[in-house]
């Protein structure tokens, strides 16, 4: 600990007395060039670590210390240095006075997310813009004081746009703002204030639809072709390039991309794909054959034809993200494919390409006996919270009915 000055003046013992009542061990304070230099001890391990604050060390300033000694306490506690916890308590460009610094906050959770768990790409496109408009918030004259408020603020974005109930935008500013002050409280010490309210309250911010809105294009659950529709699709295209396409995607569940990361092997199709979300990423895997009904032999044949390389794979673009697009471009010229999206559209849903991943994972539920949801999800490519939410929400009322159908009979053979 720093010996006393001969010439200290009573405010600094005073000073120092608070913090030993806040701060049984391990702080103290001293004036460093005008400013106030704290230390904090581990007694423990005798280690000693040093930062100076941009507070001013004079008459009145135990206030400003005591505030700051929290926040660097709260941050080093989630495991960071004593000088990454100081940046992460003063926002210079605010002014030099104790307040957690958003922007410092915002560089670690990029750290965090890019490119462990999201491209560069998307934290550009879809969260800088976001998260640069709740720091604004955060820090504007009218800022809010903790993580409802601030969500609240988030529900319309700048200029008061975006801001309908439901909507993908102000879904995606809540969702990400959310992230955010999660991380600033779990890793970088944040008050608790801005942990973030229950997953009810944080729907209840995004909000729903009105009924009588009309959807975007793209908005909703594609719908699941079934296997006979599959295979009238795969049945309708000429083209053999394509068609080997089109068919590896509707037996084996493929997301389009991974037609660029497609391997053959005797009894399974190999995907080297690595898709990376908020959740985690997606690692390299297997799938097993699981042919359409009615069509037995389809899968083998593919892999085969995959394999022998006579028939190659379509041009699917430079990029991964253009994968898909060259797939859309060529399915809409299809007669069959868009006789399935009016269909579709005259009942207000949707027909896209992971309808022929959502028809593989129907496959699976309703296959005699059906594959669990878990070997389901493996070989997808995804979670199983993800495959039970969103791939086996609802099925074909047709299929169920066959699959009841089934089982009924076999126990009546037995």
């Amino acid at each position: 600990m720093p010996k006393e000055r001969a010439d200290a003046q009573p405010w600094e013992a005073a000073l120092k007395r608070a913090i030993k009542t806040q701060h049984k061990w391990g702080y103290s304070v001293r004036p460093m060039r005008g400013k106030v230099q704290v230390e904090r001890y581990w007694k423990d391990t005798g280690k000693r670590q040093a930062a100076t604050l941009p507070i001013e060390w004079r008459r009145g300033c135990e206030r400003e210390v005591l505030n700051a000694l929290h926040g660097i306490n709260a941050a080093i506690a989630k495991g960071l240095s004593l000088k990454d916890a100081v940046r992460l308590t003063f926002d210079l460009t605010a002014g030099l006075k104790v307040q957690t610094n958003w922007r410092e906050i915002y560089s670690r959770f990029y750290d965090f997310k890019v490119p462990a768990k999201v491209k560069e790409t998307t934290w550009e496109k879809e969260y800088a813009p976001r998260l640069l408009w709740l720091i604004d918030v955060l820090t504007g004259a009218d800022a809010p004081n903790n993580a409802e408020l601030a969500l609240a603020a988030m529900r319309a974005g700048r200029n008061g746009q975006g801001d309908a109930p439901g909507s993908r935008s102000r879904k995606l500013r809540i969702q990400y703002a959310v992230q955010m002050l999660r991380f600033a409280v779990s890793k970088c010490g944040a008050s608790g204030r801005w942990l973030p309210p229950d997953e009810d309250t944080i729907r209840d911010l995004i909000g729903e639809p009105a009924p009588n809105s009309s959807k975007a294009s793209q908005s909703g659950q594609a719908l699941a072709l079934s296997d006979e529709q599959f295979l009238r699709l795969f049945d309708s295209i000429a083209n053999a390039r394509w068609k080997l396409a089109v068919g590896l995607i509707g037996v084996f569940g493929l997301r389009g991309v991974e037609l660029k990361y497609a391997t053959a092997h005797r009894d399974h199709l190999h995907v080297n794909y690595g898709k990376r979300t908020a959740k985690g990423s997606t690692e390299a895997r297997d799938i097993p054959i699981l042919d359409p009904a009615g069509r037995a032999g389809l899968g083998q044949q593919l892999l085969m034809t995959l394999s022998s390389g006579i028939t190659e794979l379509p041009p699917l673009g430079s990029t991964d993200k253009a994968a898909s697009g060259a797939i859309d471009t060529f399915l809409r010229r299809n007669d069959v494919w868009m006789e399935y999206k009016a269909d579709a559209k005259a009942m207000g849903q949707r027909v896209s390409l992971y309808s022929l991943r959502h028809c593989f994972a129907d496959r699976c539920a309703m296959a005699t006996p059906p594959i669990p949801p878990k070997a389901a999800a493996v070989a997808m490519g995804h979670s199983l919270q993800v495959h039970l939410q969103t791939y086996q929400r609802q099925h074909s009322l047709k299929l169920v009915k066959e699959a009841f159908e089934i089982s009924n009979t076999s126990k009546v053979a037995i």
